[in-house]
């Protein structure tokens, strides 16, 4: 049957192809600034929702007291920059339309919870995944490419994460569209550009600085002079590195200490074993971060680029190819390690999809729209997992609703153990003792980490209870502290809160504490993120971040399971 005598309106009434490609730009933008931003606060105000957040929000706060050098460089400060950028434009913002009284209110609303600053991060974060995802329409792929980005699980996932990785990705992938632009046009202006967005990812994330691969691989390629563009591009790169991390060179020992030591852990593994990075990579974050076939699908785009261009080939191929080799060559692997990857992967796909040969216009309706099929294929698997996981975020955390139930019916000033970690524990007001870092690190608990506030009450909600929270001690891969399980065991506390899922380092109970928890005490309260025993769930086992990447049919909701046992009479 005519196609025409199915669809009449659509031939009576022909769309412009601008105006179609205007509808699909907005469309493909709306998708992906709507799966980032949906959820957006998710697990605040907990401290741990997402590990890293805080630490980077504190060191921003810092900035305020006039010391604009960071005292640590474990990350570069062109991010914690922004951030206090934010933060001061909220302050400002605030005392203009008089949400703050002062600096003093400003800083309680902080330590309170951190919910407005912490939210201004992860907004920040969600504007860049998006800005990525804009800049693939002008990628090679165009289109699809940008498609597949905008609904690609992992890019979606950590897109809500106020820390450096989002923000890094956007900056890399500016820079080697750069760069592939500078293979065509062979100018020094386009050699600086590209260097300079270069310099700000490695201001960024030190591994930003892979960019220099493919910009000197472009001007190696260029029509222009080689010597010239390469060092134009390295000079800019240089200037925005430094210009975004000044105390690098101000305060090189400690740089020096801080960027060896992340080699070193890089290199060493991070409390689980998952074997080589590499191999932990291509086995479990990539499949699971953007699906088995937009996976292959990239793969194979990529290499066939090579085939069709072999020198504009490698300029793309290059920084993802360079990534990989770099990320993978230690034992940490944490999922978001590979996001840098995941717009090259897209990039790919893209062209492997556009590539599909257009039929004549008069071959059957299912050839000339093979491409549909094959980008379906590709964007469904991780575009239903992004909703399955961004759903659970924005469902709720147990966490959160252990604190609740805890302050509402725990007496305070108790003393409470929770077996498990730091992260996996309910945000509770602590006395002010047992708060500060400063205390607890003098003790020698592991948990110091955990622990920013002064001493000074005044920073405390007096409204809310306070209450004695003790963590059980892990070092590497081994359960408690000898010391201290012996110490609970002899002298049971009130309370006793035990994780029960999650990812298996950072979730273990000694076996002796739950065998107290079995013959000493009587359930409390329980707080369930998962129906049934969750054996499908695939966790970042190296990352202290409790949602499944995989396996979220029976999770309803972010946190592990929470029990909360008491003490028999």
């Amino acid at each position: 049957m005519d196609e025409q005598a199915i669809f009449p309106h659509l031939w009576r009434h022909p769309v412009d192809r601008a105006q179609r490609d205007l509808a699909v730009t907005i469309g493909i933008l709306t998708v992906a600034a709507w799966l980032r931003f949906w959820g957006i606060d998710f697990g605040l105000p907990m401290a741990e929702s997402r590990p890293d957040e805080l630490n980077i929000a504190f060191q921003a706060m810092k900035f305020g007291r006039g010391d604009l050098n960071p005292h640590s460089f474990n990350y570069p400060t062109f991010f914690k920059y922004i951030v206090f950028g934010l933060y001061g434009a909220y302050y400002a913002v605030g005392r203009a339309l008089h949400w703050f009284s002062g600096q003093e209110e400003f800083l309680r609303s902080f330590f309170s919870g951190a919910v407005t600053f912490r939210l201004l991060m992860r907004a920040w974060s969600a504007a860049m995944g998006t800005a990525c995802v804009a800049m693939l329409l002008w990628a090679p792929g165009r289109k699809w490419s940008a498609a597949l980005l905008a609904v690609a699980m992992l890019h979606v996932r950590d897109s809500h994460f106020g820390v450096t990785d989002p923000t890094l990705t956007t900056l890399c992938v500016a820079s080697v569209l750069a760069s592939m632009a500078l293979r065509v046009e062979g100018t020094p202006s386009v050699a600086t550009f590209a260097g300079l967005l270069g310099g700000l990812a490695a201001s960024t994330k030190y591994n930003g600085a892979l960019t220099a691969v493919p910009l000197v691989l472009a001007a190696w390629a260029s029509p222009g002079d080689t010597v010239v563009l390469a060092t134009r591009g390295l000079a800019g790169m240089a200037l925005a590195f430094v210009a975004g991390s000044p105390y690098v060179l101000f305060d090189f020992a400690t740089f020096k200490k801080d960027f060896l030591f992340e080699m070193k852990h890089l290199a060493e593994g991070h409390r689980v074993d998952v074997g080589p990075a590499w191999l932990a990579h291509a086995r479990g974050t990539l499949p699971n971060g953007v699906g088995l076939p937009m996976l292959l699908a990239g793969v194979g785009g990529l290499g066939a680029v090579l085939w069709r261009d072999w020198k504009g080939g490698l300029v793309l191929l290059s920084f993802p190819l360079a990534w990989y080799v770099a990320m993978g060559r230690g034992e940490t692997a944490f999922y978001r390690y590979m996001l840098p990857m995941v717009p090259f992967l897209a990039i790919g796909a893209g062209l492997l999809i556009d590539s599909i040969p257009r039929p004549m216009d008069d071959a059957p309706a299912w050839r000339r729209h093979l491409k549909w099929p094959v980008f379906l294929l590709c964007a469904l698997p991780t575009a239903w997992s992004s909703v399955a996981v961004v759903s659970r975020m924005a469902a709720g955390d147990t966490r959160d609703a252990m604190g609740a139930w805890i302050e509402a019916n725990v007496p305070t000033d108790t003393t409470i153990v929770h077996g498990g970690t730091y992260s996996g524990a309910p945000m509770l007001q602590r006395n002010v003792a047992n708060q500060t870092r400063e205390y607890v690190a003098k003790q020698g608990r592991s948990d110091a980490a955990g622990f920013r506030k002064p001493d000074d009450p005044k920073w405390y909600d007096p409204t809310r209870p306070m209450y004695d929270v003790l963590i059980l001690d892990k070092e590497g891969l081994e359960f408690a502290s000898k010391a201290f399980v012996d110490g609970t065991l002899a002298s049971p506390p009130r309370w006793l809160l035990l994780e029960e899922s999650g990812p298996s380092f950072y979730s273990a109970v000694p076996p002796e504490i739950r065998a107290l928890a079995a013959t000493r005490y009587e359930v409390a309260h329980v707080e369930r993120a998962r129906e049934g025993d969750g054996r499908d769930a695939v966790y970042d086992e190296q990352d202290a971040f409790y949602l499944p990447v995989a396996g979220l049919s029976g999770v309803t909701r972010m946190g592990p399971d929470l029990t909360l046992y008491r003490l028999r009479p």
